[in-house]
Formats: C-alpha cells, sequence, structure tokens
C-alpha cells in the first residue's frame, strides 16, 4: 500500500521545478568540465576564485573554457538554494525529499573546497578525480530529490522472497563500482593515461600492464569491467524479482524493470564508447559523449537502489505466521 502523491501543494510543484532544473544544470556542468579537461584548459585560470588576477578576463583564447565552467557554479549554488528552501517547505508532505536536500547542500560545500584545491594543485590526479566524483555525485543527488518528490512517500512491503533484496544490494554494488571507474577515469585522464592500454581486453591483448601509465589505465578498465558484469546480472535477475512484485505494486515492479533495463542499455554503450574512444585516439567530442553517459548510468544505478530498497520487504515479518516467534526469540 502506498500513499497518494501530492499533486496540488504549490511547495511540492515548486520543489518539483527547482530541483529537475538543478539537476539538468549540474548534469550540464559535469558535461562541460570534462570538456575543459579534454581541452587541456583546467589550469587556463591559475588564480582562485578570481581568474589571472580579475573577475572577467579577457576570453580570447581556452580561458573561455574554464571560465565558463566556473561561471556556472554560483548559477548552480543558487539552484541548489533554491532546491533546499522548496524542499523545506515542502517538509512535511515530503520528509525524504527534505532529507535527501541535505545531501546536496553538502556535496556543494565540498565541491566548491576541493574546485579551490583543484587550483592549489595544480590539477593533480587526486583532486582531478576528487573534483568529478563531487560533480557527478551532486547530479545525482539532485536528481533524487526530483524523483522522491514524483515518488509514494509512505512504502510498505511490497514483495516476500529473498530476490529482493539480492536486487537491492546487487544494483548498491553496481553503482558502487561504477562511481570507482568513474573516479579512476578522471585520476587516469590527469595522468595523461588514456592511450597507455591501446589493445584489448588487457593493455597488450591478454598481457600485463608494465608501465605506470599502464597500471592506471588498467585500474579504470578493470573497475568498468566489473561494472558491466553486475550490471548485467542485475538485468539477468531483475525479471524474476519482478514477476514476484508485479502483483503487489504494479508500479514498483515497472519502474524496477526500465531501469533495470535502462542500465544495461546505457552499460553496453558506455564500453561502446570507450573502445571507441581509444581506438580513435582520445577523440574529444567521444571522450564528452563517454564522461555524460556515464554519469547517466551512475544516476540510474542510484535510482534503481533507491527503488529496490524501498520496497524490499522484510522478509520475517510478511512470511512469518501471524503470532510466530521470530528466530532470535526461541533462545
Amino acid at each position: 500500500m502506498s500513499s497518494s502523491v501530492p499533486t496540488s501543494s504549490v511547495a511540492v510543484r515548486t520543489l518539483r521545478y527547482t530541483s529537475a532544473t538543478a539537476a539538468l544544470f549540474a548534469f550540464a556542468l559535469v558535461v562541460w568540465g570534462g570538456i575543459v579537461r579534454i581541452n587541456n584548459a583546467g589550469m587556463t585560470c591559475p588564480d582562485w576564485p578570481r581568474c589571472r588576477g580579475v573577475w572577467f578576463p579577457s576570453l580570447n583564447d581556452a580561458v573561455v573554457y574554464e571560465w565558463t565552467h566556473r561561471l556556472g557554479a554560483p548559477v548552480l549554488t543558487l539552484l541548489i538554494l533554491a532546491t533546499f528552501v522548496a524542499a523545506w517547505r515542502a517538509r512535511r508532505e515530503l520528509p525524504l525529499a527534505w532529507r535527501a536536500s541535505w545531501f546536496s547542500m553538502a556535496l556543494l560545500v565540498a565541491q566548491v573546497i576541493v574546485g579551490g584545491l583543484t587550483i592549489k594543485y595544480v590539477n593533480n590526479p587526486p583532486s582531478v578525480a576528487a573534483h568529478l566524483g563531487l560533480g557527478i555525485l551532486t547530479f545525482t543527488s539532485l536528481l533524487m530529490v526530483w524523483f522522491v518528490a514524483q515518488a509514494p512517500q509512505a512504502i510498505e512491503p511490497a514483495a516476500p522472497g529473498p530476490n529482493s533484496l539480492v536486487l537491492a544490494r546487487l544494483s548498491l554494488s553496481a553503482a558502487i563500482a561504477t562511481l570507482c571507474a568513474i573516479l579512476a577515469a578522471g585520476y587516469m585522464s590527469a595522468s595523461n593515461a588514456g592511450l597507455a592500454c591501446t589493445q584489448f581486453p588487457l593493455c597488450t591483448g591478454w598481457g600485463p600492464a608494465e608501465t605506470l601509465a599502464q597500471q592506471i589505465h588498467m585500474g579504470h578498465r578493470l573497475l568498468a569491467y566489473l561494472s558491466f558484469a553486475l550490471i548485467a546480472a542485475l538485468a539477468l535477475l531483475a525479471p524474476r524479482t519482478i514477476a514476484s512484485a508485479r502483483s503487489a505494486d504494479p508500479a514498483a515492479a515497472g519502474s524496477m524493470l526500465w531501469l533495470s533495463r535502462l542500465a544495461l542499455i546505457l552499460a553496453v554503450v558506455q564500453v561502446g564508447l570507450g573502445v571507441a574512444t581509444i581506438i580513435s585516439g582520445l577523440e574529444p567530442v567521444l571522450r564528452s559523449v563517454h564522461q555524460a553517459n556515464g554519469a547517466l548510468l551512475f544516476a540510474t544505478l542510484v535510482v534503481l537502489t533507491y527503488v529496490a530498497y524501498a520496497r524490499v520487504p522484510a522478509v520475517e515479518s510478511v512470511t512469518r505466521p501471524p503470532g510466530a516467534l521470530a528466530p532470535q526469540e526461541h533462545r
């Protein structure tokens, strides 16, 4: 049983609009950040928060990439603040969205700090990876605020049985592996190791990585392989789990099914883009699309994890006959 989704409240509608706008802008900023890095423009503004000592530098060279990326940061800040205020106003109707908005605020603060550190440490690999990861987490957190604002807030157990819990844990594992692969990609890019390995499936066909650059590259590639394997397993398991849940909660079952299929499609595209990027010699357009698709893949897995866990039953309470004691109560 689920509560009805609130639709009449101005506060709820405002939250949906602001969170959707903030999520879209955060995604665009992540993509643009990748374009800045691909064009080697990350240090065209060697100081922070100003650029070349001024607030409005001349934009007649590659500085236009970095400066416009920085210009997007205060815009996103305002959008996140607007989302936070809207979530506060709708907190009684959408308490989960209100809680989720706190994550966006915390990630905003962290991103501002790390953004400054990337300049201080001259875009070294750890700072670039952290900046990229926080950007994608910020986008995903705003997407979750929007998603929770659309979904019923009171969710009861829908489908007894252990498969639901397996699906939830598998989607969480796939999300973590995907995020690690994205962080490794940022580290690899900042290390200029994108073409250290040009063969498949391993660095030199089946040979091991030998140089440090090859090891960095293979770290990303192995995490990507792990992520794909988990997503493939998720797509295979989802129909079995969803079949048992469909009669109890058709909406939840439908959401889990199409999210698992979407994750598989994005994962296949991601692998194809990764291969094409290396074969093309790091074609900038392919690199940009590769990063954008990775962000969408991670966000899809996070939403699937939320939906799966929200509808995981307390197996004991659902399957145990009324009045029966739990196993620990027999001791």
